[in-house]
């Protein structure tokens, strides 16, 4: 092959792939549906993933259904059951099928930072050095989460049909509490919102509350009680989705099955 031949090859490659990495990404971030295999109908759809937090934990490295999820701080000791942080970006797709049903369930992980204004200390010393001790001593107090939780029925107006909501958004409530919604305008009605911040009251009632750490000296005053916390949240079951489905399962608001 010659050099110009080569050249034009080579190219014709990198376009090629700059192509598919665009359609990829485009496909992540506005919801296009995964093609399916029988009769051109799409068997499933890759739904954007945000995420609202309403405690002051701070979540990272999460996951569901193969989706990223945002890492989403958490908010103000003072704006607790008044505010939430989150949405508006995303980093991954989550597999949806293409249509609803009961018993339906996703996988999520999530890595948990409870006490995220507890800082070790810097060294001083050239460069930013931290405390290694008091690192490690903050680290150890890391949770890490996985369940496997039922997936509430998209909004009324949209039936069973997953391809017609916006996302999933992945509410993480207090005492490890997941909520699940789909970013839809029935979803964020003020509302929808006001139960929203009613089920996030309730999560509150299912473990022990977790105090105010900033501090190696408040961690001396509670550890204890830390280790005790840490212990309990290895062992909550999802409560708050199970009940919410169950509460519309009697209401008569479930999806009739589609076609």
């Amino acid at each position: 092959m010659t050099g110009k031949k080569a050249a034009t090859t080579s190219t014709i490659i990198r376009r090629a792939i700059f192509i598919l990495s665009a359609a990829a990404i485009t496909s992540c971030s506005s919801f296009e549906p995964f093609v399916g295999v029988t009769s051109g109908k799409n068997k499933s759809y890759a739904a954007p993933v945000e995420a609202l937090n309403y405690t002051i934990e701070t979540v990272h490295d999460g996951s569901i259904n193969g989706g990223c999820i945002p890492n989403t701080s958490g908010v103000e000791d003072n704006e607790i059951g008044r505010q939430r942080f989150g949405g508006g970006s995303t980093c991954g797709a989550a597999h949806l099928p293409a249509k609803w049903k009961l018993g339906m369930t996703a996988r999520i992980y999530w890595t948990d930072l409870p006490y995220p204004d507890w800082r070790p200390k810097v060294l001083n010393k050239p460069g930013l050095v931290f405390d290694e001790n008091e690192y490690q001593t903050i680290m150890q107090y890391t949770e890490n989460h996985s369940a496997e939780i039922p997936l509430p029925p998209p909004p009324v107006s949209m039936g069973d049909d997953f391809g017609k909501v916006s996302n999933i958004t992945v509410h993480f409530l207090a005492c490890n509490q997941i909520f699940i919604d789909y970013g839809t305008m029935e979803d964020e009605s003020r509302e929808v919102v006001k139960k929203q911040f009613a089920l996030f009251a309730k999560s509150q009632k299912l473990c022990t509350p977790r105090p105010s750490i900033k501090s190696m000296a408040d961690y001396r005053r509670n550890k204890a009680r830390l280790d005790a916390i840490k212990e309990e949240r290895q062992n909550i079951p999802q409560v708050i989705l199970p009940e919410y489905i169950q509460e519309l399962e009697q209401q008569g608001k479930l999806p009739v099955p589609g076609k």
